[in-house]
């Protein structure tokens, strides 16, 4: 039987509550660690797309979609845009 009966370590259950956001934080650092404000964009497509997927998203509670939206509107915006 799995789990043999007994109820789940509430450390377990903490983490398990905690950890998709710190996930998320971490992964928001590390896309955004090479971002030069002082560049020629001063970063206008990082703030662009991630506002994006932050509003994407608390509209449509799907972060895949968020996720995959705010990509490529950044692809668009360094490759076409901000040339």
């Amino acid at each position: 039987m799995f789990g043999g009966g007994r109820p789940t370590p509430k450390f377990v259950v903490y983490l398990a509550g905690v950890l998709p956001c710190a996930i998320m934080a971490m992964l928001v650092v590390y896309c955004l660690r090479g971002v030069d404000l002082l560049g020629p964009t001063h970063g206008l497509p990082e703030l662009l797309a991630g506002a994006a997927v932050v509003g994407l998203h608390l509209w449509e509670k799907n972060t895949l979609l968020s996720i995959a939206v705010g990509t490529a509107l950044y692809m668009v915006l360094v490759q076409a845009v901000f040339v």
